[in-house]
């Protein structure tokens, strides 16, 4: 069952069928809502209801202080932690949503 609450804006699984101009418009629109679009993982990008605000949740990769990604010694992957901003910019209408 689905949550009227949560309604995702971009699914992984969509990366390998982007066009260049659909890539431009998600980095744009990650823009928009302040994020640094090479900061984002290809995770699931969300707009959730929390605490009576609109945000976005998002896989940040984590950056060490000479602003380089690490990488996380447990998962042996690029370091990287789920996140939340405030929906600035309300995406396109004919994203995805669920």
């Amino acid at each position: 069952m689905s949550n009227p609450d949560i309604r995702t804006v971009f699914h992984p699984d969509r990366w390998r069928y982007l066009t260049p101009t659909e890539v431009t418009a998600l980095q744009d629109w990650l823009g928009a809502n302040g994020l640094d679009p090479r900061d984002v993982d290809r995770a699931p990008i969300t707009i959730e209801q929390r605490d009576g605000q609109r945000v976005i949740r998002y896989t940040a990769f984590l950056r060490a202080e000479d602003g380089c990604k690490y990488r996380d010694p447990v998962t042996d992957r690029t370091a990287r932690e789920e996140r939340t901003v405030p929906l600035l910019v309300e995406p396109p209408e004919d994203w995805a949503q669920q």
